[in-house]
């Protein structure tokens, strides 16, 4: 019974570093370098208790199951985790025809307080708008729905973003 409880042990502790491994990345990917390197010091001590309780039974295929579906698993729950904090923003682009362009949505995504620019373009069948919408990715649905219930037809894609400051020496 015994390396059953070490095996779901190891699981839980795999669990929770994978987990914390993926929001590190999120979190120095999105210009939080020391957030990410508070979490990889939690999660390199959890890692290092987990792997210590693996050699000690190193032959022992439970442990290394218990081992092995504690990375998947917190691998699904951070990438769950990361998804239901959203961190960042996501660049909304929106491409209509021109003929089936519907002014009322850069109004409608205005008034909810979303920064909207709109660009006429020639796409393959003609002329078309396109609608350019940066927002927090925990907004994302809001611009969607929006998109959806004003023009349903439109061709929409999203992208994250990286913002970039720029720092001009002027004399």
């Amino acid at each position: 019974m015994n390396v059953f409880i070490a095996a779901i042990s190891i699981f839980l502790l795999r669990l929770i570093d994978q987990t914390l491994g993926t929001l590190r990345h999120l979190f120095v990917v999105k210009g939080k370098p020391f957030f990410g390197a508070f979490l990889g010091f939690i999660e390199s001590a959890i890692w290092v208790l987990a792997i210590s309780q693996v050699i000690q039974d190193l032959n022992d295929p439970i442990i290394i199951t218990g081992y092995a579906l504690g990375f998947a698993s917190g691998t699904i729950v951070g990438s769950y985790v990361e998804s239901t904090i959203a961190i960042g923003d996501v660049v909304v682009r929106i491409f209509t025809p021109k003929n089936k362009s519907k002014p009322e949505m850069a109004k409608m995504l205005r008034d909810k307080g979303f920064g909207v620019t709109e660009i006429n373009g020639e796409g393959m069948e003609g002329e078309v708008t396109i609608t350019w919408c940066v927002t927090p990715r925990k907004k994302l649905k809001e611009v969607l729905k929006i998109v959806s219930e004003v023009n349903p037809d439109a061709y929409v894609t999203t992208e994250p973003t990286n913002p970039t400051k720029l720092t001009l020496n002027r004399k």
